[in-house]
């Protein structure tokens, strides 16, 4: 599995409300883990909530939020030591 799964993942279980959001650039151009987001967001382990304005003029953020799915996927990882 790729660490930026369990990365991702694990963030969004600990985040508040067990959401996880990234930052759009001033260009508008979303960083990588967008796409990882959303593929999180496909397999099941990630809900899309939306977009939403940050609490700095300009600022938007994508916000996902973990799954029933993603917490037990995390809670499986937590049992075993990290290879």
């Amino acid at each position: 599995m790729p660490a930026h799964v369990r990365r991702l993942l694990s963030k969004a279980a600990l985040g508040v409300e067990g959401r996880i959001s990234i930052k759009q650039s001033h260009d508008r151009a979303w960083p990588r883990d967008h796409a990882r987001l959303r593929v999180l967001e496909r397999a099941g382990t990630l809900r899309w909530v939306g977009t939403q304005a940050g609490p700095h003029i300009g600022g938007t953020f994508a916000v996902w939020q973990i799954t029933e799915v993603g917490r037990s996927r995390v809670a499986c990882w937590e049992d075993q030591p990290e290879a």
